[in-house]
């Protein structure tokens, strides 16, 4: 039986962003079938008028049949409502947890949840994170990372970073199966 995961990229971070691509390498080694989602702005710093809207749109789409797991990374974690109401599992990297519709999201999920967080993303909050941290939503707090999951304050993500994220993400993809 094939399993599906669904992977949202961020505003302006793709699905094949590093980040992104060493989660998702981890759930493809794990028998996944991944279904990425693309989308892309006119002018990167553009949202649409409404992000959670849009992004449960495309999932919504992306999964008429559902789907196994979710992978999202920061535009693409405001999925986190319509995933829980589904109970489906999900990787967040870098969440918006500073936006109380994807905190409620990720609150509300019944399925495992693993959020993936720069300690120096302006849109990280580790009480917050720490507040959800629980049964079922295993936090990896990475100290010194951006956004970009970055520590060097670019797009490059050094191996250590990688390693982390991919371990994470081996672990509690294991836990799924």
């Amino acid at each position: 039986m094939s399993r599906t995961a669904v992977a949202l990229p961020g505003r302006a971070y793709p699905v094949t962003g590093p980040a992104l691509a060493a989660v998702l390498d981890v759930v493809a080694r794990h028998g996944y079938a991944v279904a990425p989602v693309a989308w892309s702005f006119p002018d990167p710093a553009d949202l649409p008028a409404d992000p959670d809207a849009f992004v449960t749109g495309r999932l919504a789409e992306a999964t008429p049949d559902g789907c196994d797991l979710v992978v999202g990374k920061s535009l693409g974690t405001r999925a986190a409502s319509y995933a829980g109401e589904r109970g489906w599992p999900a990787v967040w990297v870098t969440p918006l947890l500073r936006d109380a519709a994807v905190v409620a999201g990720v609150r509300a999920n019944p399925a495992p949840q693993l959020l993936v967080c720069g300690a120096a993303d302006p849109l990280h909050d580790a009480e917050v994170a720490g507040d959800l941290a629980g049964p079922s939503v295993t936090v990896l707090e990475l100290p010194g990372v951006d956004h970009a999951l970055s520590s060097t304050g670019d797009w490059s993500v050094a191996p250590d970073i990688l390693a982390a994220v991919a371990s994470a993400a081996d672990d509690f993809t294991r836990r799924l199966a």
